[in-house]
């Protein structure tokens, strides 16, 4: 594990690109976390994101001194930014098989259902706007198969049923596309910082409790439900096992 922090480290030190004078507050952040002033780092880094800068050796780092502060819920919504970076993205993951194996043995973790595994495929790969370019193509491919058996009648039932074909798939994948980016709209990603969280069926500590979430669990938070009468201290929250309720905001980080 060590080892695998060093080499975060010195790639980081490379990949770290200056933005608007914060290069140098970065550099002075990256040598505390070297020299394992881990609280030290945490908060110069966190200055550099509120002056406006941010970027994946950014959230890598911060992720990477959590995860030395044994803060892994911390460590993990951190990753999973620094995951959103072409230029982190491989060492993000790398990292956040790591945490989740430390977190696997603290707790147990709910189940995903399989149609939101399903969509999580999807949203990674080949992504929404793979999955958008390829319903255009086969929306293309219908057409042309629809001439084909128009100027081809001694191939024209074969061509029709190419067509059909072509014509489910472009639905099927142009829907997909929609649904997750309306998805990414609905919600934002949550992870639970505390050691456990209760989810409550309405947003007050005496209503009926629908499940307990654990340091790392990830979530979905509604963007727009919200509890007025709760002065804004709680979050509507989607598991994934695909039960709904309220947690206490400050059990949650999202993005």
């Amino acid at each position: 594990m060590k080892h695998f922090i060093s080499i975060m480290i010195l790639f980081l030190g490379f990949q770290a690109a200056a933005a608007f004078g914060q290069q140098a507050a970065f550099d002075r952040a990256t040598t505390l976390l070297e020299e394992q002033q881990y609280s030290d780092a945490i908060n110069q880094y966190k200055n550099i994101y509120q002056e406006g800068y941010e970027s994946g050796a950014l959230w890598l780092n911060l992720g990477v001194a959590y995860a030395q502060l044994d803060s892994l819920g911390k460590a993990k919504f951190y990753m999973l930014r620094a995951s959103e970076f072409s230029e982190t993205e491989e060492l993000a993951r790398q990292s956040l098989d790591v945490i989740e194996n430390r977190l696997s043995r603290r707790s147990a973790v709910l189940p995903m259902l399989p149609w939101d595994r399903f969509f999580e495929f999807l949203d990674h790969y080949p992504g929404r706007t793979g999955l958008m370019v390829l319903g255009l193509l086969f929306l293309n491919l219908t057409a042309a198969f629809m001439l084909a058996a128009w100027f081809r009648p001694g191939l024209k039932k074969f061509f029709k049923r190419l067509s059909s074909v072509s014509a489910v798939l472009t639905i099927m994948l142009l829907f997909f596309s929609i649904f997750l980016s309306l998805q990414d709209n609905w919600y934002d990603v949550g992870v639970i910082v505390k050691n456990e969280a209760t989810v409550y069926d309405q947003p007050a500590t005496d209503s009926a409790i629908v499940s307990t979430a654990y340091e790392g669990y990830t979530m979905r938070v509604h963007t727009t439900e919200r509890a007025p009468e709760a002065d804004g201290d709680w979050y509507y929250v989607r598991l994934a096992n695909g039960l709904y309720g309220w947690v206490d905001r400050q059990a949650v980080l999202t993005y």
